[in-house]
């Protein structure tokens, strides 16, 4: 089983800007739309609908918690979330496509009870399994202790277990003690976790330093992710892949990552080579980036020969 773990969920309600957006004065949009998003339920999205057996868990509000559960049943997502009293964070983004101008207001929802934080983790300790896939991935809610991921990479090490991470400063810091088998940050997450002035151009030799110290302080494989230039996959025994991407229009950015993540995990839960598995890895991210929202199973595959992988 693949379980997706999403402790700090969204409502995205998207608006479509015929010009671009500006700040004092009243602004007119041509349409708009609403997606359930958070991190780990984007990921479980993919990987449903790459037919894995997977499982979206975590916490969300109780009060707006129906848009959700409408869509887990739409797509038919397994599910098993807690609910806290109050509403789940709404998101408010605002896109003018043709200039790439995109503004975000977002929300930050419910304050967690500490007794949904101790049933969730009593969860995931009483279900998981050994092999395992655990997704830990995103922010958390308000009331949630920083070290969560931790907590969680321990249930999932007793549990002879898999720990992915995907999450960026004292989150992901928290969660290198764990020893996740995989992180997938950007430059400027790896910069801000470790502390480190981001620059605007970085060589090769200088991102291999960086995945180094990652990797020093517990990170096993790192997917690093470089937007329009690819991305790099850094082995735990110090092998490097370059990653291509596939041609498309850019529709919605968000979720990519997010789908990204999920077609490596797809990957390794169906034992395939590591350059199949950064395939499909880089063919689910793009394939969400063309679409409104999550990509289906055809358009992932339709991308897969496309993507490029070639050993440094």
């Amino acid at each position: 089983m693949i379980y997706t773990i999403t402790l700090n969920p969204a409502i995205d309600h998207i608006i479509l800007s015929n010009k671009p957006v500006e700040l004092g004065v009243t602004n007119y949009y041509g349409s708009e739309y609403q997606v359930v998003g958070g991190k780990g339920i984007n990921a479980g999205v993919i990987l449903n609908n790459l037919n894995a057996n997977v499982k979206a868990i975590g916490i969300m509000g109780n009060d707006n918690k129906e848009l959700f559960l409408n869509k887990f049943n739409e797509v038919n997502l397994k599910n098993e979330f807690h609910f806290n009293p109050g509403n789940t964070r709404v998101n408010y983004k605002i896109k003018h496509l043709e200039s790439h101008q995109e503004t975000e207001l977002n929300g930050l929802g419910f304050e967690t009870k500490p007794k949904v934080i101790e049933d969730f983790l009593k969860y995931l300790e009483n279900n998981l399994k050994a092999d395992d896939i655990v997704i830990a991935t995103g922010s958390v809610a308000r009331g949630i202790d920083r070290a969560i991921y931790k907590q969680i990479g321990d249930i999932v090490n007793n549990k002879s277990a898999l720990l992915v991470c995907d999450a960026a400063n004292d989150l992901l810091k928290n969660a290198l003690s764990a020893k996740p088998y995989l992180i997938k940050p950007n430059i400027e997450e790896i910069c801000s976790t470790l502390g480190l002035e981001l620059k605007n151009d970085i060589s090769f030799e200088e991102e291999k330093k960086l995945i180094k110290s990652l990797q020093d302080l517990g990170a096993q494989n790192v997917l690093l992710s470089k937007g329009s230039q690819g991305s790099l996959f850094f082995t735990k025994e110090g092998q490097v892949y370059q990653v291509g991407i596939a041609k498309g229009k850019l529709v919605n950015s968000v979720g990519a990552g997010d789908s990204m993540l999920a077609g490596f995990v797809y990957g390794i839960s169906e034992n395939m080579p590591i350059e199949k598995t950064l395939q499909y890895a880089a063919a689910s991210g793009a394939a969400t980036a063309f679409n409104e929202w999550l990509a289906s199973k055809e358009e992932i595959i339709s991308l897969i020969d496309q993507i490029s992988v070639n050993k440094k």
